[in-house]
């Protein structure tokens, strides 16, 4: 007799919270450990005990583990990725709390009794008694739960779809955890000849108004690049200002024109890209002096729905270029009566061309010393600023210069609204949510960010050559796998449960979306549309 673990409102429940107990944040142990619980779990399952083979790890570069579990159809080789992240941000946030902020039962218990950390619509739903609150109760373990309770019920009923259960490290950082997890899954796609026909991922809905619980679909994710200016001045003393350029000046021409710039705002029916900012803006100096700055560097956040990393590039360099042009114009109105340059000009390149210029001055073995000079033990958008950097100084003689390049991380924007599976897949939630009671809205970007990105390939072999020629760590530290991309491509939708105030101390799940409805849901989705 087979025996089902996870098939009732209560098992989930408790799945949910065994999930949430474990701490997995972002880098920490716990996280390392995270696969090992969601194997033995899996292993658990009648299905899984007797085909341990199909539970693999993916690892990535720094040996964290991504979990893939495949329950296989017979007859077919149409298969559906359903796709999670088990990492968390941290718990510095509960305060007093911190040490119960895995605990979901103590933790809600908790902010019933004591509203310090509560706003005032938390207040409102605690008092409701259908929410769970902790870390991670929202953000993304329900997800998870509700993956492993769909693949276990798949086996238990032998389904005619494969499935493959995909969750992840990282998340919350850079997606390492599912940029190695594509690379698995294409090749277990290749060994198992399969034909992946959608990707699900169950992020939980952002709220999109106060007291809002509607349940939002999503068939696309918001992209994310990261152009970034590198500005080289002249160094003088601050007695003879003149003598020399600022790179802090220098670079607040371009910060101008760039940060919200609604030039590269985009609008794909109702919605909107937010507009661009930087998020890092300094000069390189290490310790006060009285030398004028002469090396600055500004990193900027660009959404984007349909434009790629070219797009994005060629946009941004003709605005830096101007913003240069700006400059020497006033630069040459500079006169103190002793120093005047007119015949000062600023160099502007990109980070490949800045390369192809230290390879004709160094030679190609003395530039790839350098590079490899730069200390890998930092986060990869500084490793990008040192490598510029580097180059730069020993390429000083060609005088002040803008440098653009790319930082990570590079999410691609993808879209599946048109697609007319997805567009059925909506339909069929919509009925499904209406028999439940449940308001739907199908919103066409998740705005969240996520790694649905990496599962559809939406970009191009140009875009994608543009992007990597210009990121100083592209292939050495940080690396998208456009090829295994192409080949796992397929539709996109995200469907997951309700939830609130994710990466806030008062995240929370509501129940009766999480434990009742979204089970159905997923159901309804699989036997709808892929169980023959």
């Amino acid at each position: 007799m087979v025996m089902a673990i996870w098939q009732t409102e209560k098992d989930r429940i408790n799945l949910l919270k065994k999930l949430v107990k474990h701490n997995s944040v972002t880098y920490s142990k716990g996280e390392r450990q995270f696969p090992d619980l969601v194997k033995n779990e899996l292993l658990k399952t009648d299905y899984f005990k007797s085909n341990e083979e199909n539970i693999h790890f993916a690892y990535t570069t720094d040996d964290r583990r991504a979990v893939l579990a495949h329950y296989e159809s017979n007859n077919t080789k149409d298969t559906v990725v359903l796709i999670s992240h088990f990492d968390t941000v941290g718990i510095e946030d509960f305060g007093d709390y911190k040490n119960d902020a895995f605990n979901i039962d103590k933790i809600t218990e908790i902010f019933k009794s004591d509203h310090t950390y509560l706003n005032e619509d938390a207040i409102k739903d605690i008092e409701t008694d259908d929410y769970y609150f902790g870390r991670g109760s929202m953000d993304m373990k329900p997800g998870l739960m509700l993956h492993m309770s769909l693949i276990e019920k798949a086996a238990i009923e032998n389904w005619d779809i494969n499935l493959i259960l995909i969750t992840v490290p990282d998340e919350e950082v850079s997606s390492k955890g599912m940029r190695a997890a594509v690379k698995k899954l294409n090749d277990i796609r290749k060994e198992k000849d399969l034909d992946i026909v959608l990707h699900l991922n169950s992020e939980p809905t952002f709220q999109q108004a106060p007291g809002s619980n509607t349940h939002y679909i999503y068939s696309g994710t918001i992209g994310k690049l990261m152009p970034s200016v590198y500005v080289y001045g002249k160094e003088t003393h601050v007695g003879n200002a003149m003598n020399g350029i600022s790179s802090n000046w220098l670079m607040s021409f371009i910060n101008r024109k760039i940060e919200y710039n609604d030039s590269f705002t985009e609008t794909y029916k109702s919605e909107s890209t937010p507009l661009p900012v930087s998020l890092m803006m300094r000069d390189l100096k290490d310790q006060y002096d009285v030398q004028t700055p002469f090396r600055t560097v500004s990193l900027y956040n660009l959404f984007i729905f349909k434009k790629t990393a070219k797009d994005i590039f060629n946009t941004f360099n003709e605005l830096v270029k101007s913003s240069v042009k700006d400059a020497e114009e006033v630069m040459r109105t500079f006169d103190d009566g002793i120093y005047k340059d007119n015949n000062m000009t600023i160099n502007t390149l990109k980070y490949e061309e800045l390369i192809e210029q230290a390879i004709d001055t160094h030679g190609r073995d003395k530039v790839h010393e350098l590079l490899n000079s730069v200390e890998k033990n930092q986060d990869d958008h500084l490793q990008c600023i040192e490598a510029v950097d580097k180059l730069m100084i020993s390429m000083r003689h060609i005088g002040p210069t803008v440098v653009t390049f790319f930082t990570p991380p590079y999410y691609p924007a993808t879209n599946s609204s048109e697609d007319v599976l997805v567009t059925d897949i909506i339909k069929t939630i919509e009925k499904t949510s209406k028999n439940l009671n449940r308001e739907v809205e199908h919103i066409h970007f998740f705005n969240g960010i996520c790694d649905l990105s990496y599962v559809k390939y939406d970009t191009s072999y140009e875009s994608d050559q543009v992007f990597s020629y210009n990121t100083p760590t592209f292939n050495t530290t940080y690396m998208i796998p456009f090829e295994d991309i192409k080949e796992i491509s397929a539709p996109v939708l995200n469907c997951g449960p309700i939830g609130k105030d994710a990466h806030k101390v008062t995240e929370r799940i509501l129940k009766p979306s999480a434990f009742k409805e979204l089970p159905i849901v997923l159901e309804s989705i699989i036997k709808t549309h892929f169980v023959k």
